[in-house]
Formats: C-alpha cells, structure tokens, sequence
C-alpha cells in the first residue's frame, strides 16, 4: 500500500502508530517562532518535563489523551551495518484530535547551521563541518550524539524545537514499513500488529515494545505506552503523510524551510 501526500489507510494508521509512536514533550508554537526556546546549552524546557497547554507537569499516571497535547519527535531509521541515517520521519500527534501525521524528509539535503549552533555542536567533533547532510552526521557522531544533533540541526532549520528523537535500524524498520521517493507504505495489515505474534491481540503494544526495544532514543518504552489509547484508537483518516519540499540550486538541494515551516503550521493550526 502507497500513501503520500494524503490521508492513510487502516494499515497504514496502526503501523504508523507503532514506528512513529509521537510519544514526547509538547512542541508549542511562539508568538515570535515556532518553538520552545532552547536554553544556552541546547535543552528545552521539555528535557526534564513533559508540558502541556496550561504550563503545568504532567501528573504521573495521567493519560496522554485526555491533555490537549500536540507532542512531536523526530524519526531517524539508520543502516544496521554503517549507521548512516537513511530515512528521516517527523511525527506529529494530536492526542485531543486522534490525529497522526507524518512529514518525510530528505536526508541527502545540505543544512548550513548559524554560528551560535554549530559553535555550540562543534566541541562533540571538531571535524564537523557547518553546512552537513543529515545521512552524514554518523561520521561525526557515534549513537544518540548524531541523533541529538540531526534534532537541533533541523529544529533551527524550520525555527520550531523538536525535543524528542528515536533511532530505528532498518531491519526493525523494514519489517514494518516501506519508504522510498514513490511514497511509503506498511507490510502488516491491521490484524497482524494487533495480533499474537506481538503478544497482546488487539492492541498495538506488543509491536511497539518489539519495535523500540533496541531504539536509541531520549524517551522511554513506558512513556510511550502512555500514549497507547490513541493509538490504538486511530481509523482511517487519522494519518496524513506528506513531504518536507525542498530547493535546488546550482546542483545542490536544501530544505525549503519555508515551505516545510508551513506544512507543520498548518497542523498545529
């Protein structure tokens, strides 16, 4: 099955659910940008907290769904032999709505970084040059460090703080899901997530424990199951997949960061 650009199908919905389980801190639009402002040594008021509209903690055992939240992460699917980041997703779930949407990027586009931000990245790796491609940053970063970074680097991008990232390789990935320039589509149908073979039929929960087990990622498995209602709860329609747009120039692609700025607003909005 094939989406882009539109809404999804029933398998699309759950495995979607299951790879880009969006289960992170708010990401809130300012008045003057796009996002949570990010303190002098790159974290956010979400790094230590999960927030929502009224400003107020998260009380513990407190479902996800009944917060008028719109968490967002950003997907990163490596090469299982050299760690290079091969497909990149962001999430965007609107837990009070029921909606999902997905957003592909390119990885092969050129991202020059200011010089506050590439001052602040460079002291993990002095090799690391200002103006990198996302499926590079592996050669200058070992793990949840290139993660980290790709997270910054394409938060500044479109002026919006993503401040959640999960990892995937891609033999996790592929056993679930399809992406190519063609579009994206899962190969399980909505029954085969939600049955035996995972462990809990009817429910998604066991494919994402199978699916996270080895992420690299700054939220956890139960955090993330917190959010498992909405999931679960997803119909057809509830998933949208579009493409970050990007530029070319003189042989050279780049993000439209504008364009893609527009694509998140509209969401969120």
């Amino acid at each position: 099955m094939t989406a882009k650009k539109k809404s999804g199908g029933g398998i699309w919905i759950l495995a979607a659910a299951l790879l880009v389980l969006a289960a992170v801190a708010a990401g809130y639009f300012f008045a003057k940008g796009y996002g949570e402002r990010e303190s002098g040594d790159g974290r956010t008021d979400g790094d230590s907290q999960t927030v929502r509209d009224d400003g107020g903690n998260v009380p513990a055992g407190t479902s996800y769904s009944a917060l008028n939240m719109t968490p967002v992460e950003l997907l990163f699917v490596t090469n299982s032999e050299t760690g290079r980041i091969e497909h990149m997703l962001l999430a965007v779930l609107n837990c009070a709505a029921g909606k999902l949407n997905l957003i592909g990027i390119d990885t092969d586009v050129s991202c020059t970084m200011s010089g506050k931000l590439y001052s602040e990245l460079t002291p993990g790796n002095t090799e690391l040059p200002q103006t990198v491609t996302f499926s590079e940053l592996y050669r200058y970063y070992h793990n949840d460090r290139a993660y980290d970074a790709g997270r910054r680097i394409f938060g500044e991008l479109i002026n919006f703080n993503i401040p959640y990232y999960a990892a995937v390789k891609d033999v996790v990935f592929d056993e679930f899901m399809y992406y190519s320039d063609a579009g994206a589509g899962f190969r399980l149908s909505a029954d085969e997530l939600k049955g035996r073979d995972y462990g809990t039929e009817g429910s998604v929960k066991g494919a994402i424990d199978r699916a996270f087990a080895d992420a690299v990622t700054n939220f956890g498995i139960s955090d993330r199951l917190r959010y498992l209602e909405v999931y679960d709860a997803l119909t057809a329609g509830d998933v949208v997949f579009d493409e970050a747009p990007v530029k070319e120039k003189n042989e050279s692609t780049s993000l439209d960061t504008v364009g893609t700025g527009a694509i998140l607003y509209g969401i969120l909005y």
